[in-house]
């Protein structure tokens, strides 16, 4: 029997006695022998976990129908308390993820950005990122762009590696693969302190028909990288920026945005780049916590994911 089970809810905003009606989607689910209940809300937390009568898929299908008016309710292999390995996602009704957190891979990855960020602001005190200098280019920024890019690719073949993913010599193929999983698609990013620098998603329009092309900022880095002499003029300032906030978002991806890092680390981050993500475009992908272990708080059971 599937252990969990997702449905949206149709009668949303419709008024009832208790105020079930207040979230978009929601998600069914066994703890130990008993079906469980909870909201999942895109705009504010989630409701509290309420548990149901049926026993069975037929019957708990029914009862999502009725209740919630959805008669296609999903049906997921999704077992609570697991998570895939370095793939952070909204973890539901107040769980977290800190202790599944590989804390090696996240020092090193925070340094790493660090380091782009500082040499970005760097950049920033003699160009302003303003619309007119988007298209302007040079070694320095050259520079931004390729360390920026490399450190995403490091990144992609990290999680692909803790994931048991089969290969050697990785390509945007194989990269390509963590779009969905991870939802790079569904972050977007403005700096701060430049208002004027246009919203950016970093992995808006990646597509498996040009694993390579169609991300602007990286196929110009794969062009400068290659032949410096023909193409230091793609390296613009604007693909560089957006290739750090490629780096931001994979940070994120795998580490989580509300995760406990120390204020001067959240601070530094959060100070360069705003970052928003888009929770109706993948409203299913959540974590759903078991019960917190006394002394211990949350554990996980991290898996791979089945690429």
């Amino acid at each position: 029997m599937p252990p969990t089970v997702f449905f949206r809810n149709l009668n949303n905003g419709k008024p009832t006695t208790p105020p079930i009606h207040t979230f978009t989607h929601g998600v069914a689910f066994l703890s130990g022998n008993q079906w469980i209940y909870t909201g999942i809300d895109t705009a504010r937390a989630d409701s509290l976990p309420v548990p149901i009568n049926p026993q069975d898929i037929p019957t708990l299908k029914t009862w999502i129908d009725g209740i919630f008016g959805d008669s296609e309710p999903e049906e997921s292999d999704y077992k609570p308390g697991t998570a895939y390995k370095r793939i952070s996602r909204r973890v539901l009704v107040m769980g977290n993820l800190e202790g599944a957190i590989d804390q090696k891979a996240f020092t090193q990855s925070f340094v790493a950005l660090k380091l782009l960020l500082g040499k970005m602001q760097d950049i920033f005190e003699t160009v302003e990122p303003s619309p007119s200098n988007l298209q302007t280019y040079g070694h320095k920024i050259r520079e931004l762009l390729l360390l920026a890019a490399m450190e995403v690719e490091a990144s992609w073949a990290a999680v692909l590696k803790a994931n048991g993913y089969a290969g050697g010599r990785f390509t945007t193929n194989d990269y390509l693969k963590l779009l969905r999983p991870m939802r790079l698609d569904s972050f977007s990013l403005t700096l701060r302190s430049y208002p004027d620098f246009p919203r950016f998603t970093p992995f808006k329009d990646w597509d498996a028909a040009q694993p390579t092309k169609s991300l602007e900022w990286y196929d110009s880095y794969n062009k400068t990288k290659h032949d410096r002499e023909q193409n230091l003029g793609v390296a613009t300032l604007e693909r560089a920026v957006h290739a750090v906030g490629a780096a931001v978002v994979m940070f994120y991806a795998q580490f989580g945005y509300g995760i406990t890092i120390g204020q001067d680390k959240s601070d530094l981050l959060r100070n360069v780049f705003t970052l928003e993500v888009d929770l109706l475009r993948y409203p299913r992908d959540i974590y759903i916590p078991t019960p917190p272990v006394a002394g211990k708080g949350f554990e996980w059971d991290l898996i791979d994911y089945p690429f």
